[in-house]
């Protein structure tokens, strides 16, 4: 080997030797600045520095050695330190928050794990009552008999002064483990006091304090110059008692919060009999406290605006109404009726004229007559039964707060200086409901009365609601309880009270089966010229027992009162061999006296007048008793001692002008005044056609349609207008009359 090749060779090996180097070195300095920067940090229960280093971008507290990680607690993931110290590290920034344990005083208590406890853990079991006194007001929660509202260490807890609230079961769960499991995250260890020796630093005393003012609108308020304007107010520290089951009580008084926010202040206070002995001692309390010990009861409570109703019978309501202010007037002496039904139970409408028409209007409401709007009025009781609500706004209202929220209306004074109120609000809805219990079984009858105000400035209501046990009368005469609170709900929940009335009604106004039909009577003023229908079903249980069937229905028609025509149906003779004959509307058959069909070669087919092709017979047949019967294609013509003329496709023109009077219907409101409706319906120049329509069992509805325009009539049912319909649609009822008794063919879907 050369020199020059030699030279190479050790040339090569020096590079990587030193690239070797480098990388150890590199290695080794990020070891060492890593291990130089490193957090330290003070244990002050014992002095023991630890460390905080981050290692693979995450950091963590490690032991005095720097490598190994310090253990964490179970609940909240802190580094605990050998003398019990919790550590709070955030493994993305370093940044780190100590939570030293000291030595106990008096009651205090450490867990396993050494965190303070301000005194002995209290489980819900060992808890009596709960009283709350705060920024927000106060509240109760106690071990209360239900039936006589005092204290039953064997009773639930319920919230004092409204034990038939409901409230929500896990916000008091987290407001007793809260209250009893008193957790610190630092006592301090020289608090300041003031000259009295008490801790108004921490706002744990009452004090003369100042502050922004704030206007109604929640801004804060500028004086001439732009700047805030200031008031002096009472400042009183919230605070707690818990009284356990063995009559011990606990107090705990909450200050200030923390300027970092994560925690407020406290002190605890002793009792000795009723003297009370504050600890010489100041806490700080987790800032979740906030959302229990320092809230409002109305944030526990579930709201509701009527008795619990099931969601399979919320729509079976009794004697449902709503009366409201007239909105265009400024009076606080009355409500004026907007709606009223009632829920017709399935097993009471089966087989009947109601078959499917679950809700009937109350008469007191002015819509008698008309078909209620099932699918509305579901609506309706869907929002009721399942509102959304805004919130809570007050538990346990006075008088003055239902006065504010508009639900009471303040009649100011009596006679002796007494503030005199009255319960009138915007809109009142009232209701009957049949309570049953857990296996569905009937315990009461209910009565929901609830008083709704106009609409806020968010657009929502506020609600209040009473409930009655209804007597055997279905009359409300006993207050059962009040719900006692005031609820917001959004806004949309109660549209219904907004709805114009054609809201509420089913359009078609007319709607009963034909099979319950008996009379039908059709009035033109105008012309003077009048026809009734007779219907008789007597027949059709001989052949069926479906009461919808009309196989054999006869009607007995006339005009201005004189007998026209029996329309056809059926027909059945004896011949003078005795064959029997059967005549339908579109056929004709012969059998033996032995029940055998016979074969009719003088029989044919041909197509009717309306353009229905049916069978009838060239040959006279002769009955038994002498009468002579002749089948056409148009008619069956019987002659003898009265001779009668069936027109055997009036039954199916017939159906057809039913269907066209069902098929009519309502377009829209057209709301009067009483005086302005009178003069309108009795003026007899407005009055164009009346149509009375009689049900079997005697109901009868009478419609009347009166002149708006040429475009539009008034309609009432049995008196009670309110709405029009189109002209052309009430002329075609009335020309399709005309047509069955010129036995025109009948197409109800046509226009005229």
């Amino acid at each position: 080997m050369s020199k020059k090749q030699t030279f190479i060779k050790k040339r090569k090996l020096a590079i990587v030797l030193t690239a070797a180097l480098l990388v150890i070195l590199a290695v080794a300095m990020v070891f060492i600045l890593d291990y130089v920067n490193a957090t330290s940090v003070e244990d002050p229960a014992d002095g023991t520095v630890y460390f905080i280093r981050q290692k693979k971008q995450v950091y963590a507290l490690y032991d005095t050695d720097k490598k190994t990680v310090m253990p964490t607690d179970a609940e909240y993931g802190y580094y605990v330190t050998r003398a019990g110290s919790l550590i709070k590290v955030d493994a993305q920034t370093g940044e780190y928050e100590v939570f030293a344990v000291v030595d106990t005083e008096g009651n205090e208590q450490t867990e396993a794990n050494r965190r303070l406890l301000m005194f002995q853990h209290l489980e819900g079991e060992d808890i009596k009552q709960i009283d709350v006194y705060n920024s927000q007001g106060s509240f109760t929660f106690a071990r209360l008999n239900p039936e006589t509202g005092r204290l039953d260490p064997s009773a639930d807890f319920a919230i004092k002064g409204s034990v038939a609230t409901r409230y929500d079961q896990e916000k008091f769960i987290e407001l007793h483990v809260r209250a009893g499991y008193t957790v610190t995250t630092q006592k301090l260890s020289s608090p300041i006091k003031d000259a009295d020796g008490l801790f108004t630093e921490y706002g744990l005393a009452p004090q003369r304090r100042v502050r922004e003012v704030i206007d109604e609108n929640g801004a804060f308020v500028r004086g001439e110059d732009g700047s805030y304007v200031y008031e002096e107010y009472d400042y009183v520290p919230s605070y707690y008692v818990i009284t356990a089951m063995d009559g011990q009580k606990y107090k705990v008084i909450i200050g200030d919060r923390l300027v970092s926010g994560n925690g407020y202040y406290a002190q605890y206070v002793a009792f000795d009999g009723e003297r009370e002995l504050p600890r010489d001692a100041v806490y700080v309390l987790g800032a979740d406290i906030e959302n229990t010990l320092l809230a409002r009861v109305e944030d526990f409570v579930t709201p509701a605006i009527s008795y619990p109703m099931t969601d399979t019978t919320y729509t079976d309501v009794q004697e449902f109404f709503i009366v409201s202010k007239d909105p265009g007037k400024d009076d606080h002496s009355y409500l004026d009726p907007v709606v009223g039904f009632s829920y017709i139970d399935l097993s009471e409408r089966e087989n009947t004229v109601n078959g499917n028409v679950p809700y009937v209007f109350l008469e007191d409401f002015k819509l008698d007559g008309y078909q209620a709007s099932s699918e509305n009025i579901g609506t309706c009781l869907a929002y009721i039964h399942s509102p959304e609500f805004v919130t809570v706004k007050k538990l346990a209202p006075s008088m003055e707060d239902l006065v504010k929220y508009g639900i009471v209306f303040s009649r100011g004074t009596d006679d002796k200086g007494e503030p005199k109120y009255e319960f009138l609000p915007e809109h009142l809805i009232s209701f009957n409901y049949d309570a049953t219990d857990e296996n569905g079984n009937f315990v009461q009858t209910v009565n929901n009365s609830i008083y709704v105000s106009k609409k806020n400035e968010n657009g929502n209501y506020y609600v209040y609601t009473d409930v009655y046990k209804v007597d055997k009368n279905g009359d409300a005469d006993e207050l059962l309880y009040t719900l006692n609170m005031v609820v917001e709900v959004k806004g949309h929940v109660f549209e219904f009270l907004n709805w114009d009335r054609y809201a509420w009604i089913s359009s078609s106004y007319m709607s009963t089966d034909i099979a319950f039909c008996d009379k039908i009577t059709m009035t033109d003023h105008k012309a003077n010229w009048s026809a009734t229908f007779e219907l008789d079903n007597s027949e059709t249980a001989s052949v069926s027992d479906d009461p919808t069937s009309t196989e054999l229905l006869k009607i007995i028609a006339s005009v201005n009162g004189e007998s026209v025509l029996t329309t056809f149906s059926t027909q059945t003779f004896t011949d003078e061999h005795g064959l029997i004959w059967t005549v339908t509307s579109s056929d004709i058959v012969c059998h033996s006296p032995l029940g055998e069909k016979l074969t009719l070669p003088n029989a044919y087919y041909a197509d009717n007048a309306i353009g229905r092709q049916v069978r009838s017979y060239r040959e006279t047949i002769v009955c038994a008793d002498g009468r002579l019967v002749t089948v056409t294609p148009d008619t069956v013509e019987v002659r003898g001692a009265q001779n009668v003329t069936y027109v055997r496709y009036d039954i199916h023109n017939f159906r057809q002008l039913y269907r066209t009077l069902l098929y009519s219907s309502i377009t829209d409101s057209y709301e009067l005044s009483d005086s302005a409706e009178q003069e309108l319906i009795n003026n007899p120049d407005n009055l164009l056609y009346t149509i009375t329509l009689t049900e079997k069992g005697g109901k009868t509805y009478t419609y009347r349609f009166y002149y708006l325009s040429s475009r539009k009539s008034y309609i009432s049912i049995n008196g009670n207008g309110g709405f029009y319909v189109l002209s052309t649609r009430t002329e075609k009822i009335f020309s399709d009359a005309h047509k069955f008794f010129d036995h025109i063919r009948i197409y109800d879907t046509a226009k005229n």
